[in-house]
């Protein structure tokens, strides 16, 4: 059996993965404002900035394999294979 036969055998996983998906959507932002809230102040002007250029380069990377995941999933939904 192949991982998208059980697939189709069990929607809740789906349901699943689309629920984490969600709640990770939701959570990363207040993640960072609550990190940023939290050091405000305690760390230096300079680390601050590299902190922040992380996190950006972080962000950049994600949004990249969001778009390979996204034109990956197309692909496949047009392949004989999908059907």
């Amino acid at each position: 059996m192949s991982p998208y036969e059980l697939a189709y055998y069990h929607p809740i996983m789906i349901l699943f993965v689309i629920f984490a998906g969600i709640i990770l959507i939701i959570l990363a932002p207040a993640l960072r404002k609550h990190i940023e809230h939290r050091t405000k102040g305690s760390v230096s002007n300079d680390a601050e900035e590299r902190l922040n250029e992380r996190m950006d380069e972080l962000e950049r990377r994600l949004t990249d394999v969001q778009d390979i995941l996204i034109t990956i999933d197309e692909k496949f939904d047009r392949s004989p294979i999908a059907r």
